[in-house]
């Protein structure tokens, strides 16, 4: 087992989630001190902006309580643990850090890790790199989640979250963008002329990307080799500013709403103590509980929107509305059964009605000045 001297801990064991390709990696670590208490550690790493963005250091944690924990900080992204050894430990820890050595600031336990944790070198090889990641990863059993992934991870400034998708890595990584941004739709269209070969295919992608309060439509020559769906060469072809209204036509897609009042004002209390692994947000007329899918499988379809790993959004208003929204009926239909299976609207809440919109429209709702749903449509109709 790996000491670490400055804290008097020693390595035993440590997982992370098969998330990388996403740019974020829950991992868990788990120690012994010299008295053989078991020490866990919960980290929430972003390889884009945000560095080591979580950190939880538990004595002996009492299981409940931890098990709550690892899914608030973790739930949302979508993965399953896999074990990882000591060395991809540091290496994970490290590459997260350099996207931010500031991160570390606001984690007070950090502090006393710190002599320790500056001493730890990298000590994987490429190869040895190349096949974490990979471990690192879902299956890609098509082109669409090799090209989305690469895409995103581009666009995200994320060269080292690439080096298993490539066939054979570039000898130097290629600069798209001049700081990481968001990839908010990607559409991969099959180039005739690709159709008929037998070991490899291209594609036209077009990236729609959130540009400095504006938006970009970058435009790529992907080519692939068919038998492993991996990277063996991306063009850069060209870029276009374009509008908000163009960037809203781009991405249309309907949305579907349950409308409610709630009538027990312990409703929310419980719905959030029930749900821990959903991100809540905090917005000046309520708060906003987002309930992403236990997978990532969007990443796979044609086109990819961010926003495809959202399964539902629940919006409660200070003034006594739920607002429930997805992008799939049928979801919403799940979801009122499920209230309707745990007497919800006859305890808790009162049904108002269903809507269907051509276009998004709880987030604009959420960041607007109303406070009620009838008010914000009837004021945008």
């Amino acid at each position: 087992m790996q000491s670490i001297k400055s804290s008097k801990l020693k390595f035993v064991s440590a997982k992370a989630t098969n998330t990388r390709l996403m740019g974020v990696v829950g991992l868990i670590a788990y120690w012994r001190d010299e008295a053989e208490r078991e020490i866990a550690q919960i980290f929430h790493l972003d390889y884009e902006v945000y560095g080591i963005d979580g950190f939880y250091h538990l004595i002996e944690p009492e299981a409940a309580a931890f098990n709550e924990l690892v899914l608030a900080v973790t739930g949302g992204l979508g993965g399953t643990f896999v074990t990882v050894d000591f060395k991809s430990f540091v290496y994970l820890v490290k590459t997260a850090y350099q996207v931010d050595p500031n991160s570390i600031e606001a984690h007070v336990d950090f502090d006393r890790y710190m002599e320790t944790f500056q001493s730890w070198k990298v000590d994987l090889d490429e190869t040895e790199k190349i096949a974490l990641l990979q471990k690192l990863s879902p299956p890609i059993d098509n082109p669409y989640a090799a090209i989305n992934y690469m895409m995103m991870r581009l666009i995200g400034k994320d060269d080292e979250g690439t080096k298993g998708l490539w066939l054979e890595q570039p000898p130097n990584a290629v600069e798209y963008v001049d700081a990481p941004y968001t990839l908010i739709k990607n559409t991969s269209t099959l180039l005739e002329n690709m159709v008929n070969s037998v070991a490899h295919v291209s594609f036209r992608v077009e990236a729609l990307i959130d540009f400095e309060h504006k938006y970009q439509l970058m435009v790529f020559h992907v080519t692939l080799q068919k038998e492993t769906n991996k990277i063996i060469e991306v063009k850069y072809l060209e870029k276009l500013t374009i509008s908000s209204i163009e960037a809203s036509f781009n991405l249309n897609k309907s949305e579907h709403l349950i409308v409610a009042t709630v009538k027990d004002s312990f409703f929310e209390r419980r719905f959030a103590k029930n749900n821990p692994e959903m991100m809540k947000q905090v917005y000046a007329q309520g708060q906003l509980y987002i309930e992403f899918n236990p997978d990532n499988n969007h990443v796979a379809q044609n086109p990819y929107y961010l926003n495809g790993d959202i399964f539902a959004l629940y919006f409660f208003t200070h003034t006594g509305q739920l607002i429930i929204a997805s992008f799939l009926k049928e979801t919403l239909d799940a979801i009122d059964a499920l209230l309707l299976e745990e007497n919800a609207y006859e305890k808790s809440l009162q049904f108002i009605c269903e809507l269907k919109t051509d276009d998004p429209i709880l987030f604009s709702f959420v960041n607007s000045h109303f406070d009620n749903i009838f008010d914000f449509l009837s004021y945008n109709d």
